[in-house]
């Protein structure tokens, strides 16, 4: 019988490893020994291709726990409370081409090459220091482009964010600005958070055991999460939570109550408008709309601005912005005097004649549909259906069928006087332009009618050039439909070109037109 059991090539080992650390992880390592042996400030230089790092910490008492992988040599309550690997050290083998350690009255200066092949090493006596001075000779960034002080430097801004330990590099210290006393942070069963209201609860920065971990937020403004030590990242370059997916769902948690606990002293410390001033759209956004039920007023935001945004189509960039334009505070008796609105239409073409009615009569249209079922602005709100606008014009000035706009075919009616009104309401509201169903409707004042038309958006771009042609075309019609002789007809439809631009051809000429009983040019004279 033969037996087999598991063996480690352990020169095979160590090589392969080398492809995953990388020099910013070496330098994290570094700084994470240093904070592990309790020291209180870490001074670290470089110089040409010389990097030394050194701290005022216990220091090691067996320098070979420094080279025993899987060994990590720190006492029992560290190993309990964040599960060191015993490779840190090994990192640093990869990049350079010698390392000499300095710790309490020992020391050992060998080549990389030798540490990794398994040759001796040989400890000597040294002069007695405060905790432990490492020196690796022989590395290079890991890119072309800056030096090596400039790489290190570079890297410093991030790894010592959170860093609870002082750090000078080249004689300066660094700033830590999540470090800094007084900072209000909030407890949670993942570890300390640091709510910024400006920013949403799905984005966060997490830092593990003082150093950074995980990826960076796409946003500027994010939230702040330094994890409990005994959180267990991944081998070997800690660079991830080993239980990312199912850790990652407990931070969200975390995050998400300790953001909404924010509001909530937020909203007990401001008057309500100055809370929806500054946090109504954070509440939506957040899934926390309910916090806004029972605050009296409503921003200005939530409602159309008829007057930066008259009736029509509008795009979805275009809506967010005047969303986010919009200024003031609406009180709840106010708006239910005026009366709220929502439209309800079956047809996204069929919603600018329910906007022109409203907008006539100045009323809130109610455009933000994140609030709380619960939300008093929901009872508050009627429907409109489009259907129920009824058009009354005065005498009709000109009608043309089928004119071909945004590559579609309305009705053009132009008319003396024009009003709308809504169901059995006798009253009516004068307006200047309105569509239904197949036919536009406008008066000799009609401005801006394209709105009413289309948003001229196509596959993701906006055709200003189909917008000008139609109108131009709507305007023409307008001037024709207004003009009271066939000489101002003809002046009208002439393309503009011919009044400011020199036709050297035409210098003294009299041309005259004949139409036939249809109106169309028989012949020119």
């Amino acid at each position: 019988m033969t037996t087999i059991r598991l063996q480690t090539n352990q020169n095979r080992l160590i090589a392969t490893l080398r492809h995953a650390f990388t020099q910013a992880s070496m330098l994290g390592e570094l700084l994470q020994n240093a904070r592990r042996a309790k020291a209180r400030h870490v001074h670290i230089t470089a110089e040409d291709d010389t990097l030394t790092v050194s701290d005022d910490g216990e220091g090691i008492a067996d320098l070979q726990t420094l080279i025993c992988i899987a060994e990590s040599g720190w006492d029992e309550d560290l190993k309990a409370r964040e599960n060191p690997f015993g490779i840190g050290v090994l990192s640093t083998l990869y990049f350079a081409r010698s390392l000499r350690v300095h710790s309490l009255d020992k020391a050992f200066r060998a080549t990389t090459a030798a540490i990794i092949n398994g040759d001796d090493v040989e400890v000597i006596s040294a002069p007695a220091r405060i905790g432990t001075e490492i020196r690796l000779c022989g590395v290079e960034p890991p890119y072309k482009g800056p030096t090596l002080t400039e790489w290190i430097a570079q890297q410093l801004v991030r790894l010592c964010e959170a860093f609870p330990v002082r750090v000078t590099f080249n004689g300066a210290e660094f700033d830590r600005p999540l470090a800094r006393p007084g900072l209000a942070w909030r407890d949670t069963p993942v570890g300390q958070v640091l709510i910024d209201l400006n920013g949403v609860p799905s984005q966060y920065r997490s830092y593990l055991q003082g150093l950074p971990i995980g990826g960076r937020p796409s946003s500027q403004y994010h939230q702040i999460v330094v994890l409990r030590d005994d959180m267990i990242a991944r081998l070997p370059d800690r660079q991830h939570l080993l239980h990312e997916e199912q850790d990652g769902k407990r931070i969200e948690a975390a995050v998400a109550q300790a953001f909404r606990q924010e509001l909530v002293e937020a909203k007990e410390r401001l008057s309500g408008p100055e809370f929806l001033v500054l946090y109504a759209s954070m509440c939506l956004s957040s899934s926390n709309a309910d916090l806004l039920n029972d605050i009296p007023f409503a921003p200005r935001s939530w409602f159309r601005d008829w007057a930066s945004e008259p009736p029509g189509f509008r795009t979805q960039w275009a809506r967010f912005w005047d969303r986010q334009q919009a200024e003031g505070i609406a009180a709840r008796e106010a708006l239910q005097e005026a009366g709220v609105w929502s439209i309800d239409a079956e047809d996204d073409e069929d919603a600018p004649t329910a906007e022109v009615y409203l907008a006539a009569r100045q009323a809130f249209l109610l455009e933000e549909h994140r609030l709380d079922g619960d939300h008093w602005l929901i009872g508050l709100t009627s429907f409109l259906d489009p259907a129920q606008i009824g058009i009354h014009h005065g005498p009709i000035l000109h009608t043309e069928e089928g004119l071909s706009l945004n590559g579609g075919y309305l009705r053009l009616t132009l008319v003396d006087t024009l009003a709308v009104s809504f169901g059995n309401d006798a009253h009516e509201h004068a307006v200047a332009a309105i569509r239904s169903q197949g036919t536009l409707y406008v008066t000799r004042h009609a401005d801006d009618v394209t709105r009413l038309i289309s948003d001229y958006v196509f596959d993701d771009r906006y055709d200003e050039g189909r917008e000008d042609e139609d109108a131009q075309a709507i305007a023409t019609f307008i001037a024709v439909g207004c003009s009271d002789s066939p000489a101002r007809v003809i002046g009208e439809l002439l393309p503009s070109s011919w009044r400011y631009t020199k036709q050297p051809k035409l210098v003294g000429a009299t041309v005259c037109l004949r139409f036939d009983d249809e109106g169309k040019l028989a012949s020119v004279v």
